[in-house]
């Protein structure tokens, strides 16, 4: 199937639809990436956690 160009009525292509569209397009993928690294992020932080507690009790002397 062929989606039909979206064209003003003197029958030039309608930049400014697709421009707004590609701006809408590229937020939500924007607003996806941040919400997929954010979970990522958070799955991070008990493991960096107890990282963080070896380290102070293997060597004490660096804190």
């Amino acid at each position: 199937m062929t989606d039909m160009i979206k064209t003003r009525p003197d029958g030039s292509i309608d930049t400014a639809f697709y421009m707004e569209r590609g701006r809408q397009m590229r937020s939500q993928q924007a607003a996806h990436m941040a919400r997929e690294g954010s979970r990522k992020t958070l799955s991070l932080v008990p493991v960096l956690a107890v990282c963080g507690l070896a380290a102070l009790l293997v060597v004490p002397a660096l804190f």
